[in-house]
């Protein structure tokens, strides 16, 4: 399924902007800056087995598999078993580095080695509450005014065909940006904007069928390029 939506971290007025800038922690290599790491409290197989002489009722009572190595505090279900164990735990390093405990220097040091990809920023500690909320604020939130992201189709849709033969670039090769991950601006968000109105007469012209199947896409498209083009900023297809 390939959807359409807008790159709101070019709209300046996008809420969720400043939010996902702000970087909260970032995955270090587990042997750099172990002082600064985060540690998860764990129990060893060995000291859990010698903890419960029936280790297997253990494992089950708490819904841990073969595949497990360690068994950590936060994932132990029973209470009492975590009462158990908890003065077996010992602390181990988890590779994430708090940024907001750092001066700048030693943050730049750490980001530049840290991976470019594992990062957590201020947006992905929001609730799904808070985000739902954030997003329904947003002068981006074109979708209905819930969000900035919405669906074209599938890769069968016939509609990047039907826009070709009228004329009409980026809807025909949006099938081919989603893949190539292409990014497009807000000029394109305008010239997508004028392809929205050839393609809405053209599809009647096409038939029921079309009209029927495509019409949604379309309108969809049309909000979202009216959207970009009122915050200054590009749209992509995933």
């Amino acid at each position: 399924m390939v959807d359409i939506a807008v790159c709101e971290m070019e709209a300046e007025r996008a809420p969720c902007r400043a939010l996902k800038l702000q970087l909260i922690k970032v995955m270090v290599n587990k042997d750099d800056f172990v002082d600064l790491q985060e540690y998860d409290e764990a129990v060893s197989i060995e000291d859990a087995q010698k903890a419960f002489p029936d280790y297997e009722a253990f494992m089950k009572r708490n819904r841990f598999s073969e595949k497990n190595t360690i068994f950590l505090m936060d994932r132990i279900k029973n209470e009492e078993d975590l009462a158990v164990l908890k003065p077996l735990a010992k602390k181990i390093p988890n590779g994430w580095v708090d940024l907001t405990k750092l001066d700048e220097s030693k943050k730049a040091e750490v980001l530049s080695k840290g991976s470019q990809s594992d990062r957590i920023n201020a947006w992905d500690n929001l609730t799904f509450e808070e985000m739902d909320a954030t997003c329904a604020s947003c002068p981006l939130a074109w979708n209905k005014g819930k969000d900035c992201i919405g669906t074209f189709g599938p890769e069968s849709s016939k509609l990047p065909e039907i826009a070709q033969k009228y004329n009409c670039p980026i809807v025909a090769s949006a099938i081919e940006a989603a893949a190539d991950h292409r990014k497009f601006s807000v000029e394109d968000a305008k010239e997508l904007l004028r392809e929205c109105e050839v393609l809405k007469p053209a599809l009647i012209d096409e038939g029921k069928m079309a009209a029927h199947r495509y019409s949604g896409p379309v309108e969809r498209m049309e909000t979202m390029a009216k959207a970009c083009i009122a915050e200054n900023c590009g749209f992509f297809f995933i």
